[in-house]
């Protein structure tokens, strides 16, 4: 009983230990607004944010699916076309990048991008891998995670359709012999959010197994006197 009572005690205080709510939105751009068609199978670019309730931050990863020589590029500025863009609500504060293999060369903050076609500039956060930067292009396999800064508590996922019904949206180069282009966007669909676990339920979930546990002593018990 000891042993029980003991394992209880470390759940409990694993339990708290857990944070209160988290999600994590999954963003694939997997559609051709205008141009050519890239290289390999949809998703060609996928980005993963995972934040908790109550943060006023959370981990933004952008990966590469892109095969080939397709690769995402844009200008350095933000009247130059952006190279991977996304509409938040609300605005970021900042965006660092604190991992993975190719970071962008320059991080636009502001109310109005230039996103060539799609959604007539209405993104607010873009990242660019210009041509005379140390990036250059981020292409197949590359990765780029953020650590992104709000003002405010995020009571919901920042990641919001701007006034075109997107998310976001990227401009893709070198695609075929041809070395074509295209801008490709989320096709206007709502992002996965996967919740994890809350404290309550792996409580529950506990609390249910050790009474399995107490429950299938008791019988051991019994049928021992019998």
């Amino acid at each position: 009983m000891k042993k029980l009572l003991a394992t209880f005690t470390l759940a409990l205080a694993g339990c708290f230990c857990l944070p209160a709510y988290a999600s994590t939105i999954n963003i694939d751009l997997n559609s051709v607004y205008t141009g050519a068609t890239p290289t390999g199978p949809a998703p060609w670019l996928q980005a993963e944010f995972a934040y908790n309730l109550g943060d006023k931050f959370g981990t933004l990863t952008l990966t590469s699916k892109l095969s080939g020589s397709d690769f995402v590029q844009g200008g350095k500025n933000v009247n130059a076309a952006t190279g991977w863009a996304f509409y938040l609500d609300p605005l970021l504060q900042s965006a660092a990048c604190t991992g993975g293999t190719n970071c962008a060369d320059q991080v636009f903050i502001q109310s109005y991008l230039n996103s060539g076609p799609t959604g007539l500039g209405d993104y607010n956060l873009g990242f660019t891998w210009s041509k005379n930067g140390p990036g250059g292009r981020f292409a197949a396999g590359d990765t780029a995670i953020y650590k992104l800064m709000f003002a405010d508590p995020l009571s919901a996922s920042p990641f919001v359709a701007n006034g075109a019904g997107f998310l976001s949206t990227a401009h893709i180069q070198g695609i075929g012999e041809a070395g074509d282009s295209a801008w490709i966007t989320d096709g206007g669909s709502t992002p996965n959010d996967v919740p994890e676990p809350s404290q309550l339920s792996v409580l529950l979930v506990g609390l249910f197994a050790l009474g399995l546990m107490l429950y299938a002593r008791r019988r051991a018990a019994v049928a021992s006197r019998v």
